[in-house]
């Protein structure tokens, strides 16, 4: 279990503009290993053909949500759902264009990029905003973190982190993920892009727990939750930094097989 020393997601100190420019902002260290290693595996798995249909959910933690850049042009309903108010509000900031949103234009261009486009992160952004018809608010504290909100169920749903940055044990761990494959049709599809053996991240003037579990611990808890893993990619972590201790990142695709 993560030290309890630590701040949580859920703490006032936690900036979510803050950890965005940190770790995702334009011309950071981890911008090549923690945002395009990343978007190029959700575009191998997109354009692979195996994960198909209308609507997918995103619950990520804060604004780590820059692989919905490739997802755009595959899903014509994107909801957004996250348990932090903060992090919604700039969600809500960046959809509207409002003064101060940040800025996701290099995430746009390299979701072109990909697709062997030299331009069109304007147009690209404008998909995106488009495609995203609804932010829900997750309550993890709550036997239903949804609420009165009523969501059919989805096509595919991608998490980024979010298990990692929230979850205080691996009790929880496996509760939230059966929450996950709720929120999904039988035969749909689970993106999950996670931290393993990851303790903390630095945001800020602060530290922050996160939930230390190896890829074996994932592994089962998928398989307990329903899910099958029918791919695996692991991503290298390519530098030394102390703002976080995660090992290499994993990025799994399962297919829920049953309800729970």
């Amino acid at each position: 279990m993560a030290s309890t020393q630590h701040k949580h997601y859920h703490d006032e100190e936690f900036d979510t503009c803050c950890n965005y420019e940190t770790y995702i902002g334009s011309n950071k260290v981890f911008n090549e290993n923690f945002v395009e290693d990343i978007m190029k595996n959700v575009y191998k798995i997109l354009t692979s053909g195996s994960v198909k249909g209308d609507t997918i959910l995103d619950i990520s933690v804060g604004l780590l949500r820059f692989p919905l850049f490739v997802v755009a042009d595959y899903f014509k309903t994107i909801i957004m759902i996250d348990s932090s108010n903060s992090s919604i509000e700039e969600m809500q900031k960046w959809i509207k264009r409002e003064p101060g949103s940040v800025d996701k234009s290099h995430m746009a261009a390299f979701a072109c990029a990909l697709k062997g486009k030299s331009t069109g992160w304007k147009e690209q952004e404008e998909k995106l905003r488009i495609a995203i018809k609804q932010i829900v608010k997750w309550d993890i504290s709550q036997e239903n973190p949804l609420g009165s909100v009523t969501l059919p169920q989805a096509d595919c749903l991608i998490s980024v982190m979010y298990l990692d940055g929230v979850c205080k044990d691996h009790e929880m761990y496996l509760k939230t993920l059966r929450h996950f494959s709720s929120l999904l049709k039988t035969g749909g599809h689970l993106i999950l892009i996670s931290c393993i053996n990851n303790s903390y991240y630095t945001v800020g003037q602060h530290r922050f727990s996160a939930l230390k579990y190896d890829e074996k611990f994932a592994r089962k808890s998928l398989k307990d939750s329903g899910f099958d893993v029918k791919s695996f990619d692991k991503i290298e972590r390519k530098f030394d930094s102390p703002m976080s201790d995660y090992e290499y990142m994993g990025c799994f695709l399962s297919c829920k097989e049953r309800e729970i």
